[in-house]
């Protein structure tokens, strides 16, 4: 077969198919070592559980309230990814042309199975026969909800520990601003964060300046995430990752995951790991009672339903086209996708009705920009370097090799335009 047809196929050049076996290992590898990290702080009372912020948030009001001035532990930076979910169920994995017989990826779970929250965890969902492939941690994987559609607990996980961390570092370089290096994600990325302006703080209170920042920040960097997986980044930096960029469940859970900690009292919540981690637990099964999931068996239903519309069975890991829907929108307005009547049976339906009602509604999110007239973009940038395949691609010969969240925009007219080439002029859309 040719070099041409191997890609078109699979997505990959045949150098890249030749890496993969390594890269598996790798992958084992890495999952081995992915126990997480020390505690940043002594114990704390445990806060009580915010429970109003997201019911005010469905009926559009704000989330902000004036607190004092908070002092946020000095949070270590996240050095791990969560392994999860590529769109799907049961999907199988192949090395070159051979399917690996006894590997299985992709799970539907019950909220409930989630297991505890660890900041920085890494956890896998490989072989959904087994109830969880770490039993000391968190478990992950697809849940489906009335309100939010399908949703990837890892991606709401990974957010809300980037608000953290975020958070941690705002606070301490609120009046004189800092760089931070942060993880690579297919690229060399910094915080830049200039000193916040007095009247700002002054207007709404330290606490709620710092936790919005860090939201906006922590958007921005889910936005360049799925960007570079769609330009080929791995989290083993060998196995590229074009399926999962812009996965159909993946921007909306990670709003979920930033709009997390919103309303909470964060001195609380972040006085120490042990309490963080306790009380995002709880936080996790607040977002899920109001956005009302469905049960693991109806989920699985609703996932094999949309089997040859947004996700194809008959693909393996790690061809491009196995997911063949992707979530294009990256404002900071996000409306969810449910699952559509027409790809539902009459017995799916009926079903889902139970549990949802007749006509549900999708929620939507919207994550701040400012405050007033103060735009975050003017005092906090993410400055983004793009190495490996991301920075192989032709985009970042136009608009150069060191970039913002001011380049978006551009980036995601050329992935938009690659996606709509590659998957159909449909693959936008939910259907």
């Amino acid at each position: 077969m040719s070099d041409t047809s191997v890609r078109k196929q699979t997505g990959y050049s045949p150098a890249m198919l030749k890496i993969a076996p390594l890269a598996l290992l790798c992958l084992i590898a890495a999952l081995a070592g992915c126990i997480g990290p020390g505690k940043w702080h002594g114990d704390a009372p445990l806060a009580p559980p915010p429970a109003e912020w997201l019911q005010a948030k469905m009926a559009g009001a704000p989330a902000v309230a004036l607190a004092p001035e908070a002092q946020i532990p000095d949070i270590p930076g996240r050095k791990k990814f969560r392994f999860c979910c590529a769109f799907g169920t049961d999907l199988r994995v192949r090395l070159g042309q051979m399917t690996i017989p006894w590997l299985k990826v992709g799970r539907v779970l019950d909220p409930k199975d989630l297991g505890p929250h660890r900041y920085d965890g890494a956890t896998a969902a490989i072989d959904d026969e087994r109830e969880n492939a770490f039993p000391w941690g968190e478990a992950n994987g697809l849940v489906y909800t009335c309100r939010a559609g399908f949703l990837d607990t890892a991606h709401i996980r990974e957010q809300v520990d980037w608000v953290a961390f975020f958070i941690s570092q705002i606070d301490r370089n609120l009046t004189t601003g800092t760089a931070v290096d942060l993880t690579p994600e297919g690229a060399e990325r910094r915080l830049i964060l200039k000193p916040i302006p007095p009247e700002l703080i002054e207007e709404y209170g330290r606490e709620d300046v710092v936790v919005a920042i860090a939201q906006w920040l922590a958007y921005q960097g889910s936005v360049w995430h799925e960007i570079a997986q769609w330009y080929g980044w791995s989290l083993v930096n060998l196995y590229p990752e074009f399926l999962s960029g812009f996965s159909p469940e993946d921007p909306i859970s990670n709003a979920i995951g930033i709009a997390l900690l919103s309303g909470s009292s964060i001195e609380d919540i972040l006085a120490s790991e042990k309490v963080y981690n306790q009380q995002v637990d709880q936080l996790i099964q607040i977002a899920f009672e109001q956005l009302e999931p469905v049960s693991a068996e109806l989920g699985e239903r609703a996932v094999r339903a949309v089997d040859q519309t947004w996700w194809d069975s008959q693909a393996r890991l790690p061809d491009n086209a196995l997911v063949r829907r992707r979530y294009l929108q990256t404002d900071t307005t996000l409306e969810a996708w449910l699952l559509p009547d027409r790809l539902a049976s009459p017995e799916l339906r009926s079903d889902l009705g139970k549990e949802c009602g007749t006509n549900p509604q999708p929620i939507v999110f919207r994550i701040p920009e400012a405050l007033g007239a103060y735009h975050f973009s003017d005092f906090a940038t993410l400055e983004i370097t793009p190495h490996g395949f991301p920075a192989e691609q032709p985009i970042f010969e136009e608009i150069g090799f060191t970039i913002t969240q001011d380049d978006f925009p551009r980036l995601m007219q050329d992935v938009r335009e690659q996606t709509l080439s590659a998957l159909g002029p449909r693959a936008h859309l939910p259907d």
